[in-house]
């Protein structure tokens, strides 16, 4: 029977992806602590329950100091574990024990110098459950600011309220960067990088460089988080929500409704607009005349993010100098890319691979207008005929598990799992192959994997090492996954979002 110190060692090595700020061995140090003074091995347990769903909590919440957490925060930590910890029950004696052992666990780490004080949790048990029934608490209702619900524009001068709006979105997106360099955001800081420059540009030194604006407008906007496959501002959004003021959430709720946008100028207006024909859809929209002399505005394509309702976000949008001619090339390429997107999600819209490859279609522009390719999308992706698939049996469970726990191990992306899966699952539906280690499988698909993508990453002899196979097992494999399957290079069943932007370069 497992011990209180198995417990938390498997939580902390097995449980969680990376490290919360409520280190193992201050729990560990606790436990011991509690031990010397007389606690049972199930007060233990009692105590490290508690801690665990704190640790629960802040993970979900990604707070990184506990000094920082306020008296709401922990009211908004107890009803988040009665709606996602089955086994609690929200009471006023559990929210009482709650604290108390959050309290004592607080005084040890005092007493290490590893956090400041113990007054704000001190009042949240106080106000919470020191009375004689529980008292979760709500944040004051916030003074109406820009955007209240009788908001009317016409009641400022435009200056006025372009100023106005223009502070709101600068404190809002210093939150969110600020936000997103955390620690725990590195890897996909790093990803999304690579993503944005491609294999060949290099990242300008000058943090004020252009460079950055159109790098945060994907990052916010497009980019797909490894863990959970979410845009960074939906994510954010999600869990920072009662940080925000009420101007912040408004703002906020409309750059989600943002879609990613190619266009052209067609007509002007008059002195302040101009009517914008979408390249892809031929809807029309009506939008701020942009600060270009006139003469060039019928040759300058756009692509950024618009509003729904048609406003946009001028920061957000790059413009290029194209030639009729060159507009259709674009509007062609990006067309057989959808249908590239359609053989590995057939019921895709042209919304969908906008959803999924905006930066494809960024790269595509780009590598249109400054290296003269006659084109960047290979033919064959498109007309090379695939095995059909007829779904006829469940793969085999234990590889389909080695590869979700493989693949994050080598750093894959949650989307990138999913069709890690979808390989090993459509090779299943074409022949049924011996397992007699299910790891030499699970190995042999996440290599096959990388290879279509151009993932440089994996190396053979390593991967056979450290799943305990042998060298020629995985490669055996590998061929039978590229023979039956009939793979390629960049293949457009099995393409991810890095394959996808390589290959615009390589092919």
């Amino acid at each position: 029977m497992k011990n209180v110190y198995d417990e938390v060692r498997l939580f902390y090595e097995e449980d969680i992806e990376w490290e919360p700020i409520i280190k193992r061995e201050w729990v560990e140090g606790f436990l011991r602590q509690k031990a010397w003074q007389g606690s049972t091995d199930d007060e233990l347990r009692i105590i490290w329950r508690n801690i665990e769903m704190f640790v629960l909590y802040l993970i979900h919440a990604e707070n990184d100091h506990l000094d920082e957490l306020t008296i709401h925060e922990y009211s908004i930590a107890i009803e988040w574990l009665a709606s996602h910890i089955p086994d609690y029950r929200v009471s006023l004696e559990s929210v009482k024990r709650f604290f108390e052992i959050l309290k004592e666990f607080y005084v040890f780490l005092q007493n290490k110098k590893l956090i400041t004080g113990i007054e704000e949790i001190s009042r949240a048990a106080e106000e919470i459950a020191g009375g004689d029934k529980l008292n979760l608490l709500r944040p004051k209702v916030e003074e109406s600011g820009l955007f209240h619900d009788d908001f009317d524009a016409s009641d400022f001068m435009v200056d006025e309220l372009n100023k106005k709006v223009g502070d709101a979105v600068e404190r809002l997106m210093t939150k969110i960067g600020t936000y997103f360099q955390r620690e725990q955001f590195s890897n996909d800081f790093d990803r999304a990088l690579y993503l944005y420059t491609g294999p060949f540009e290099s990242i300008p030194e000058d943090e004020h460089d252009e460079f950055w604006l159109g790098f945060w407008d994907y990052f916010l906007f497009d980019y797909h988080l490894i863990a959970t496959d979410e845009k960074p501002l939906r994510h954010f959004f999600d869990l920072q929500n009662n940080t925000l003021t009420t101007d912040e959430r408004q703002i906020l709720q409309d750059l989600l409704n943002a879609k990613f946008t190619v266009f052209y100028i067609n007509k002007v207006l008059g002195p302040e607009w101009v009517e914008c024909i979408n390249l892809f859809t031929g809807d029309t929209m009506k939008l701020p005349y942009p600060d270009f002399e006139f003469n060039a505005l019928k040759k300058i394509l756009f692509y950024g993010h618009l509003y729904s309702g048609g406003v946009v976000m001028l920061n957000y949008v790059t413009s290029v100098e194209v030639s009729q001619n060159l507009r259709q090339r674009i509007k062609d390429e990006v067309i057989r890319q959808k249908l590239i997107y359609e053989i590995q999600c057939p019921e895709a819209t042209l919304a969908d691979f906008f959803e999924r490859h905006a930066l494809v279609v960024r790269h595509t522009i780009d590598v249109l207008v400054t290296l003269a390719k006659v084109n960047v999308t290979s033919a064959f992706q498109i007309e090379k005929d695939f095995p059909k698939i007829h779904v006829n049996q469940i793969p085999n469970e234990e590889v389909t598990k080695l590869l979700s726990n493989l693949a994050q191990e080598y750093g894959f992306s949650c989307h990138d799992v999913h069709l890690i899966k979808k390989l090993w699952h459509d090779f299943s539906q074409l022949t049924n192959p011996t397992i007699r280690k299910p790891a030499a499988w699970a190995a042999a698909v996440l290599y096959a994997f990388a290879q279509i993508n151009g993932t440089s990453d994996i190396v053979p002899e390593e991967l056979a090492e450290s799943t305990g196979i042998s060298l020629s097992s995985l490669k055996n494999n590998r061929n039978k996954l590229y023979d039956i399957l009939q793979l390629q290079k960049f293949d457009p069943r099995f393409i991810s979002e890095e394959g996808f932007v390589l290959s615009l370069f390589v092919l």
